[in-house]
């Protein structure tokens, strides 16, 4: 009996409970509370004569913010040397301030700004990139430049091809004369080792393996970087396929040779024309055709804007009618071969764009087409067993694609560069 009457009194005081509860519980209602909108990214391009401090007063930063952004971005390169086409990105709530900035420092580096309490925190990062190597080969009909392309043609951006004749036609210049040896029938192979960025522009680029076949002669082109950096090409044996000079400071054909009597566009009469002349585009890269001083870096008479170089063995070499000089190109500055100088102009007695290239050899003119110079050393025996293995793995890469054969005609009609 007292469990019975235990059992009830638990079971009335259950329903108390019960009964007092239940309303409230039953009057609780679940409230959904928004989560914030997503940060919002807004991209301005920063226009011809625009300047960053601009573009952040646009975006409603106040002139005590814009100074301390400036000055931080100033810890990475000058706010003021930002070009045109720069695009900065800004992150934020949306119609609010940005608390996120993203700006292209370079081609390769992107500096990320994020506000904190104390001010604007910065990081530097480096743009991915990812490594390939292209397999290429061409059959020249009429031009190098406007060879008939085949392998992995598709893999080329717009332009990128040009690049590459100028690099061909630099490693052999000193073995093939491109503005005057190439003939219809005439065929290259090469294996390119490439850095692309994610855009897919090319940040670096460097031959593996090259075959250039010229009047049936096929002729081959290693590298090799030595201990101490230096990186040239040589041929299957070793043998350096450079020159103590280059044949020449530009891959662009002869306009006016060297010949004692020429008539001249400009001054209307004939006279002695004692250098070469390249009917290379305005802008073009003109580069040292050998190690040197610099020993005049201006502007000289009928001759424009020039560059004079001092060689050894008494040999002087003068680059004329350039349109600039390149920043670091003066008097008594030491250069290498291939270094870029300038570039093509029609500064002073000129009737149009071009190079005027003059050697000299002990205070006489000479003409570097015919003068006989040696080529460079050839590879050191103590490096040959570790180039034999490089080249050996070279060449395999050019199985990859086929060295292309004329339908007819092999030798023909001297091609025009």
């Amino acid at each position: 009996m007292a469990v019975a009457a235990l059992l009830l009194v638990g079971l009335g005081l259950w329903s108390m409970l019960r009964s007092r509860t239940g309303p409230e519980e039953e009057n609780i209602r679940t409230v959904f509370v928004p989560a914030p909108p997503p940060p919002e990214n807004v991209y301005d391009t920063l226009r011809s004569g625009e300047t960053l401090a601009e573009v952040l007063d646009g975006r409603g930063f106040s002139p005590l913010e814009i100074h301390e952004l400036i000055e931080v971005v100033r810890q990475y390169k000058n706010p003021r040397t930002f070009r045109p086409g720069v695009v900065v990105q800004l992150t934020g709530p949306p119609g609010g301030r940005a608390e996120q900035i993203l700006l292209q420092l370079n081609e390769d580096s992107l500096l990320a700004l994020e506000a904190r309490v104390d001010g604007w925190e910065s990081d530097v990062s480096t743009v991915p990139i990812r490594v390939d190597t292209l397999l290429l080969a061409g059959l020249i009909e009429s031009s190098l430049w406007y060879a008939d392309l085949s392998g992995e043609v598709d893999l080329l951006g717009e332009g990128e091809f040009q690049e590459y004749v100028y690099d061909l036609a630099d490693v052999f210049a000193w073995k093939v004369d491109f503005t005057r040896d190439i003939r219809r029938g005439d065929a290259f192979r090469v294996a390119i080792e490439r850095e692309l960025r994610p855009d897919g522009t090319v940040r670096t680029r460097r031959f593996l393996s090259i075959e250039l076949r010229n009047r049936g002669r096929v002729m081959s082109a290693i590298p090799f970087t030595r201990p101490d950096g230096s990186r040239h090409y040589f041929d299957v044996e070793g043998e350096a396929l450079r020159g103590v000079f280059l044949r020449y400071p530009v891959p662009y054909r002869i306009t006016s040779g060297f010949t004692n009597r020429r008539y001249h566009p400009v001054l209307k009469q004939y006279r002695a024309h004692r250098g070469t002349d390249y009917g290379a585009p305005y802008g073009t890269s003109v580069k040292a055709t050998a190690n040197g001083t610099v020993t005049r870096a201006g502007t000289w008479g009928g001759y424009g804007r020039m560059v004079e170089i001092r060689h050894t063995r008494g040999i002087v070499t003068r680059y004329a009618h350039l349109s600039s000089i390149s920043a670091g190109i003066r008097i008594g500055t030491r250069v290498d071969q291939g270094l870029v100088i300038g570039r093509v102009g029609s500064t002073g007695l000129t009737s149009g764009p071009h190079l005027h290239y003059e050697f000299l050899q002990n205070g006489a003119y000479r003409n570097p087409s015919s003068i006989n110079l040696p080529s460079a050393p050839a590879l050191e025996d103590e490096y040959m067993t570790e180039f034999k293995i490089g080249r050996d793995v070279a060449l395999e890469l050019l199985s990859g694609v086929a060295l292309p054969t004329p339908t007819s005609d092999p030798l023909g009609p001297a091609a025009a560069d």
